[in-house]
């Protein structure tokens, strides 16, 4: 599964959603659009959730997220920064980001990305009995 979390619509965040719904269906994809719901969903069994994709807008967002470091540490985790300027990249590998884009410039690395991880995602098998 992965949970995309944007809190504001735009172009860069419709594109994303594009290049998700070629790559999962659905039922495999949970849509965040405030950052308590992302904090929450990180709290419970996360056996299904296997990539997080955020695109981070504003200070605020960064902040909120830096609270929830210890919940994404082992994730993989895709950040879109809204722009590359020194003090928000830095921000950025804080927390242990896979692979950053920005929302100006690099989406179409996203999808290469998603491909690559979702390849060596292991499917999921029910196993009898449980």
């Amino acid at each position: 599964m992965l949970l995309f979390y944007a809190a504001h619509r735009s172009q860069s965040v419709e594109m994303l959603e594009s290049i998700i719904s070629k790559k999962l269906p659905v039922h495999q994809v949970m849509y965040c659009t405030a950052i308590e719901a992302v904090e929450k969903r990180l709290r419970r069994p996360r056996q299904d959730l296997e990539i997080i994709l955020v695109s981070i807008q504003d200070a605020i967002e960064m902040a909120h997220l830096t609270h929830m470091r210890a919940l994404l540490l082992d994730m993989r985790l895709v950040l879109v920064l809204p722009r590359r300027d020194e003090a928000t990249v830095a921000w950025a590998h804080k927390l242990g980001p896979r692979f950053i884009a920005y929302a100006d410039n690099g989406l179409e690395q996203v999808e290469a990305v998603l491909d690559k991880m979702l390849g060596n995602i292991r499917p999921y098998k029910a196993i009898a009995g449980f």
